[in-house]
């Protein structure tokens, strides 16, 4: 760690782990802290956090990672006893034109990512929905449902689960969107990585339309905050400084949404700083929510 004095094991630990709920948790990219997971780590538990998704790491993107690194990971897994929610390896994150790349990600990356994640006890892999290219004819969207449910069979049969976030300029941009996809393939094995904020950037208002459009395909949520500048950009700020409503979409997750993690995706910089100050913002939204008589977040 950068200051301070290093944590040695969980008995070091000085922060409580963080819930949203009987069986809801929340989690953190691991890269939103640092590239180095065991610096990740560490932090994350002063904070309360004991769940952390895997993007990217010091040597490569997951699951390209040296052989070396994925042993530290493993290593760290275990001295500290924390959970790997998910893992992101960034498939789809191409255009059909990329024809190279596909054959590479469909023959190759699906099961190096199946392999990876099964080595860290994950079951849940991060894909995407293909970029759009100008002038992309509509028909491709059959293509698109067909790769999606192919990948989605290969999951099934090896006993992961496919989580689709949404994403600005690709075929599931919003919760609208998304959740067409989704009913078209129609599997347990394919949920919706629900990511408001890019729903926002896309153009859709999040909370209440993009989630009551996704709702009932949601299976995990990223966390961040976005504003609309003067010039039309896009700029990521803390939770509750942008336009997202995450008061609402705390409410609405918490109430009956079959749901394990809520993962914190900063995205703004220093993320470090910002992570943390994300943390204690969820932390205090939550505290404030009564839900009902039988149900109260303290």
């Amino acid at each position: 760690m950068n200051s301070g004095t290093p944590l040695s094991g969980q008995n070091d630990i000085v922060g409580t782990v963080l819930t949203l709920g009987e069986n809801m948790k929340l989690a953190i990219v691991s890269d939103q802290i640092s590239t180095d997971f065991r610096e990740a780590v560490e932090y994350g538990l002063e904070w309360g956090i004991e769940d952390f998704e895997l993007r990217n790491m010091t040597t490569g993107r997951v699951p390209y990672v040296t052989s070396e690194e994925l042993e530290q990971i493993i290593d760290v897994k275990e001295e500290y006893g924390i959970n790997v929610s998910a893992i992101s390896p960034g498939l789809f994150r191409i255009s059909l034109k990329e024809e190279e790349q596909l054959k590479l990600e469909l023959e190759e990356k699906i099961y190096d990512s199946f392999r990876f994640a099964d080595k860290l006890g994950t079951k849940d892999v991060i894909i995407f929905s293909f970029k759009r290219y100008p002038n992309e004819p509509q028909s491709n969207y059959i293509q698109i449902v067909h790769i999606l449910g192919r990948m989605t069979s290969l999951a099934e049969k090896y006993g992961f689960r496919l989580l689709l976030e949404n994403d600005i300029d690709y075929w599931c941009q919003t919760g609208e969107d998304t959740a067409q996809i989704l009913e078209e393939i129609n599997s347990k094995s394919l949920r919706a990585n629900w990511d408001p904020a890019n729903a926002y950037a896309a153009g859709e208002i999040p909370y209440p339309y993009g989630f009551l459009a996704i709702r009932k395909y949601v299976a995990s949520i990223h966390v961040k905050d976005a504003i609309r500048s003067m010039n039309d950009n896009i700029d990521w700020v803390m939770v509750g400084q942008g336009e997202v409503d995450w008061k609402g979409q705390f409410q609405a997750i918490m109430h009956g949404i079959d749901l394990k993690y809520v993962t914190i995706e900063t995205s703004c910089k220093p993320v470090l700083e910002y992570s943390r100050r994300n943390i204690l913002q969820i932390n205090n939204m939550v505290d404030d929510y009564i839900l009902d008589d039988n149900y109260m977040i303290r």
